[in-house]
């Protein structure tokens, strides 16, 4: 295997590390900031041009690139109103019910594929825990990690599951099994989902029901929540 060093490659893996050493320290949760300063890190690494390059192969992921769509600013009280079961109406009570801020993500300009592949990540990840069906705790985000992994090596996803299982594995050993399990579960169920969760427009399924949206992606043996 070549060894691609460069300066930018440095500066991820350094950013990694400090990261990784950070997040040990921490004895409680605090907040999403932290992974945003990190996944900035990582803009100009190679993993980050080769991600958008292989996104832009697919059709409809390079129609979003080109159109720069992202989704309007999400009300839940709005979507509560939509019928039981539908995407918005599971999507706005499990945000409600954790008390969970739709537009909790920091925003970057959209200047560059770079940039404008965060915000999409940014903008639509807690549809993707809904429409796949993971939880929202470090093994459910971890899960859901592996399942975008295995669809599209967003460099972000990558970092976080090897972070996870870093930590896991030091600090709790004991529960390396289980998060594995999940993990797996998350890589196995990507692999075979044909359609990819961001190449979606995901404000076009707000009516249409879970069970519906997870057929129609292929997703044909996930149990609903």
């Amino acid at each position: 295997m070549e060894n691609v060093i460069t300066y930018n490659n440095d500066k991820g893996l350094l950013a990694y590390i400090q990261f990784l050493a950070s997040r040990a320290l921490r004895t409680k949760y605090d907040g999403t900031d932290p992974i945003f300063n990190f996944e900035d890190a990582l803009d100009q690494t190679e993993i980050a041009h080769f991600t958008v390059d292989e996104l832009k192969k697919i059709p409809e992921v390079n129609t979003l690139f080109t159109e720069r769509w992202l989704p309007a600013p999400i009300n839940l009280d709005e979507l509560s109103k939509l019928p039981e079961g539908t995407l918005g109406y599971v999507y706005a009570r499990e945000m409600k019910a954790r008390g969970f801020d739709p537009n909790f993500y920091q925003t970057v300009p959209v200047v560059d594929d770079i940039s404008y592949l965060k915000m999409l990540w940014r903008t639509t990840h807690d549809i993707y825990h809904v429409v796949a069906g993971f939880d929202t705790d470090v093994f459910g985000e971890l899960g859901l990690q592996a399942f975008v992994l295995a669809q599209t090596a967003i460099p972000i996803s990558i970092m976080l599951v090897s972070f996870g299982m870093v930590l896991i594995s030091l600090y709790q050993p004991d529960k390396l099994k289980p998060l594995m399990t999940e993990i797996s579960r998350g890589y196995r169920l990507g692999s075979h989902t044909p359609s990819k969760l961001i190449a979606q427009k995901w404000d076009q399924f707000w009516n249409v029901p879970v069970m519906e949206i997870r057929t129609q992606l292929g997703m044909n043996y996930i149990s609903e929540n």
